[in-house]
């Protein structure tokens, strides 16, 4: 894991979704779930905690279904695989 590319990264993709990068904010609309798993991931990512964080990006990565443009969406799953393999 790189610290700085994967906490922009992740913050990126969390605001991309209209997200604010708070655990304890809620999440709303039909990517609840996604942003859900992407503040888990950044959660894990700040506590050290690597193969929680592999596995939320994974679960964001099955969760990004909800992104009806399938352009963004493929582009968001290959970004996840990026940060999942780092």
């Amino acid at each position: 894991m790189r610290p700085a590319n994967g906490l922009e990264s992740l913050d990126e993709l969390i605001a991309d979704l209209g997200g604010g990068a708070s655990a304890g904010t809620q999440s709303s609309g039909p990517c609840k779930l996604l942003l859900e798993h992407l503040r888990s991931a950044r959660t894990s990512f700040l506590g050290s905690m690597p193969g929680e964080y592999r596995s939320s990006l994974e679960e964001a990565c099955e969760s990004a279904a909800c992104i009806t443009d399938r352009t963004r969406q493929n582009a968001l799953k290959q970004r996840l695989k990026r940060m999942i393999g780092d």
